[in-house]
């Protein structure tokens, strides 16, 4: 399914991963007590995150792909956050052991999520190309039906009946064959 690595959907699913990516570590530098910049390298970062994470949606990506992008860019929002944070104490780019852990937990956490909902967009994008599901697209998407003309019965007219669609299965069950009748 080449669908969702293109157009706006990569753009979303690029955007979905960025903003996680973004998200996380700055509301976990704020439940800290850090402050949240709007400095030209944040936001130059911010951007730079953005992009990378859309060009890097052009196709289905692993578990180990989704978690080395976070592993990556929680080191890299840390120090960036530490630095551009107004802290009144001077503080240092080596985090607290329990910093780190929290980093790592995060980002697994992250990973897990974001690589079952890759899972669950592809699967709806695969479920949605099934023979049954492209026939009922082709269904909806033929012309509406031309109302037959009125026919007259004992003198007046009389409408005739709206023709709907009538679905059926476009493969047949399966099964052992049907046994001709006897008798």
């Amino acid at each position: 399914m080449s669908g969702l690595g293109r157009g706006r959907a990569r753009v979303a699913r690029g955007l979905v991963m960025s903003a996680a990516c973004l998200l996380l570590p700055t509301l976990a530098h704020v439940a800290a007590g850090g402050d949240v910049s709007t400095t030209p390298g944040f936001i130059v970062v911010a951007l730079l995150l953005c992009g990378a994470s859309v060009a890097l949606a052009d196709r289905r990506r692993s578990v180990a792909e989704i978690a080395a992008m976070l592993v990556f860019t929680q080191p890299v929002l840390h120090i960036l956050l530490t630095f551009d944070g107004h802290h009144e104490a001077p503080v240092s780019a080596v985090p607290s052991s329990g910093m780190v852990v929290a980093h790592v937990l995060s980002a697994a956490a992250l990973t897990l999520l974001l690589a079952g909902a890759e899972n669950v967009t592809w699967s709806l994008a695969a479920l949605s190309a099934t023979v049954l599901l492209t026939r009922v697209r082709e269904l909806l998407a033929l012309p509406a039906p031309v109302a037959s003309p009125v026919r007259v019965r004992d003198g007046g007219p009389v409408a005739a009946a709206p023709r709907g669609v009538m679905l059926v299965r476009s493969t047949p069950w399966r099964g052992p064959p049907a046994l001709p009748a006897l008798g």
